[in-house]
């Protein structure tokens, strides 16, 4: 039956000649265009069934779940083939965790474990797809996250865009910390961040049958060393990550680390706060075999010695 409402709006003076309807008729769904024939002073009904659109419709938004954003996406626009397939790119990984998780879960009901951690890991994976991170997996109560595939900014942008989501996140946590207090939990809500940037292998792995989207490769492994090493609430970063991020982000030096398969240890730093436009400095710091540049506007008196040197350095590397 034509809801009375659809009727009365079409008889209208000025109303629009055709009204749209979706319905359910026993199982299946139609949809159906309502067209007013001025003219001849009646209406015309005709339906489409659109009962298994609807069904792949619905498939589609839960195999969804399953895949972070990016992925999906780029699966079903058909930038990613689903087959065995990988690339060597330049990445930034993320790993977190919550320090004491399994402590926490031993006190806590099945329910409230499940309502917390998954009140937990939707604000973090919210704030990730803000950022423009992929998504890779969750491991319990850890999350990985990886930054520069399917979809890049560049080195830098992507590096800074994974540090400026593990701030986000970290301030987050007051209001998780407020939400996991309403249940009577007493012990705190710490958690330790790791970020590297590095070469690594991205792609689709596994079986004929079922694949993976994920990244392998050393840098993979020293993300989640440093989240390992990483204090309470802290955000450690590798050597690599602080060179590309420096300008954009104040950290400050922790320590070295040794890394089973590197030849010098790593240094690591402790992530405070995004870098304002008002705070930034125009920096220039490279290094390579026989040659050094440390430059720092700010701090320089005498500009035209400091000219007179670089064009002398030039002239010596001509010769």
């Amino acid at each position: 039956t034509i809801p009375k409402e659809i009727i009365k709006n079409l008889t209208k003076p000025n109303a629009n000649d055709i009204h749209n309807m979706e319905f359910e008729v026993g199982n299946k769904t139609y949809y159906f265009n309502l067209v007013k024939i001025n003219e001849f002073d009646f209406f015309l009904l005709y339906g489409t069934d659109i009962t298994d659109t609807k069904d792949k419709e619905m498939i589609l938004t839960k195999l969804s779940k399953y895949f972070s954003p990016q992925v999906y996406n780029s699966i079903f626009t058909g930038e990613l083939d689903v087959k065995i397939d990988t690339n060597r790119k330049n990445l930034t990984v993320f790993f977190s965790d919550i320090k004491g998780f399994t402590t926490i879960t031993e006190k806590l009901e099945p329910e409230i474990l499940t309502e917390l951690i998954t009140y937990y890991l939707t604000e973090m994976t919210n704030i990730a797809i803000e950022y423009g991170g992929t998504v890779d997996k969750y491991i319990g109560d850890a999350i990985m996250i990886f930054f520069g595939d399917p979809k890049t900014e560049g080195i830098k942008k992507d590096a800074v865009s994974c540090v400026a989501m593990a701030l986000k996140m970290r301030r987050k946590l007051k209001a998780i910390r407020k939400k996991w207090a309403s249940f009577g939990l007493t012990e705190s809500l710490d958690v330790r961040m790791g970020i590297h940037t590095d070469v690594c292998t991205v792609g689709n792995f596994g079986s004929q049958d079922r694949l993976d989207y994920t990244v392998l490769g050393n840098g993979v492994n020293l993300a989640s060393r440093l989240e390992s090493l990483a204090n309470p609430n802290e955000i450690l970063i590798s050597e690599n990550t602080f060179n590309v991020i420096k300008n954009d982000i104040d950290c400050t030096y922790v320590d070295e680390i040794i890394v089973k398969g590197k030849s010098h240890p790593i240094k690591t730093f402790q992530v405070q706060k995004l870098i304002s436009k008002k705070d930034r400095r125009e920096t220039i710091d490279y290094e390579t075999d026989g040659f050094s540049l440390m430059l720092d506007k700010e701090q320089i008196k005498n500009t035209e010695k400091i000219i007179s040197y670089l064009k002398k350095s030039l002239d010596h590397l001509k010769d």
